[in-house]
C-alpha cells in the first residue's frame, strides 16, 4: 500500500470518528421545551411495592383457616407472624383479608380469615404498609 493511500484512509477514518463523537453530545431543541417532571409532594407517600406471597390451596370456613402455597420466589419478611395479607382474583379484585400465622411447613403458610371469603387459586399478597 502506498503512503499516499495510507494517509488518505487515515484521514477518512479520523473524520468519521470526530464526526461521530461531535454528533453524539448534541441535544435537540424539543427536549428544552418540555417541562420537568413535577417534584414529589413531601406530604404524600406512594404505596410500597406489592409482594406476592403465593396462592390459596385450601380453605376451612369452620375454623376460618386458609392454607397458602408460597410462590417459588417469595421471601417472607422478618417477623411475618401477624402481617396482613390480601387474597385477590386474577383480575386483581380483593376477595378476603387474611392474617399470617406462625405455621410454616416447607412451602406452606397458614393464615386466618379476617374478612371476606378467599377462593381456591386466589393470589395472596402482603398488604402494603400504610404511613
Amino acid at each position: 500500500m502506498s503512503p499516499a493511500l495510507r494517509r488518505a484512509l487515515l484521514l477518512a477514518l479520523c473524520c468519521l470518528l470526530v464526526g461521530g463523537c461531535l454528533s453524539r453530545g448534541k441535544k435537540s431543541a424539543a427536549n428544552k421545551d418540555t417541562p420537568a417532571a413535577p417534584a414529589a409532594d413531601a406530604n404524600r407517600t406512594a404505596p410500597g411495592p406489592v409482594v406476592v406471597a403465593g396462592r390459596v390451596i385450601a380453605v376451612d370456613p369452620r375454623s376460618l383457616s386458609v392454607t397458602i402455597e408460597l410462590a417459588p420466589y417469595a421471601v417472607l419478611p422478618m417477623g411475618y407472624n401477624g402481617h396482613l395479607l390480601i387474597s385477590r382474583t386474577d383480575d386483581l379484585r380483593p376477595t378476603a383479608r387474611l392474617q399470617a400465622l406462625p405455621y410454616v411447613r416447607g412451602r406452606m403458610l397458614a393464615a386466618r380469615m379476617l374478612a371476606g371469603t378467599p377462593r381456591l387459586g386466589d393470589e395472596v399478597v402482603f398488604a402494603p404498609d400504610s404511613p
